[in-house]
Order: structure tokens, then sequence, then C-alpha cells
């Protein structure tokens, strides 16, 4: 009984495995697909971005 408790509770394991590698690489391709270069060269001056943390205190 436990031989097979443990037969299965691997194949879950390892089945819950590859749909994690599988989606891991999926969402990595799909974030390539639509990045978007910075020094694309279509702006005449230096592009600025402004990082804000927004831990800033309500009043």
């Amino acid at each position: 009984m436990k031989i097979k408790r443990k037969l299965i509770s691997g194949g879950i394991l390892s089945i819950c495995s590859l749909f994690a590698v599988m989606a891991g690489a999926h969402l990595s391709q799909k974030a390539n697909d639509k990045a978007i270069p910075v020094s694309v060269g279509q702006f005449e001056e230096t592009p600025v971005i402004i990082l804000d943390a927004g831990h800033g205190g309500s009043t």
C-alpha cells in the first residue's frame, strides 16, 4: 500500500513540475516578444525614466 501511494504521489509531483517548467518557458518567451529596447533611437533627447517606490505617507 505504501509503495503504491509513493508511486502515485511521485507521478503527481512530476506532472506538476513539468507544468511549472513549461509555464516558465512560455512566460519568458512571451516577455521577450513584447520587450521594447530602451535605446531605440526614436527620441532626439535621452528619455528620462523616473522610478517611484510609492512609499510616501498619506495625509
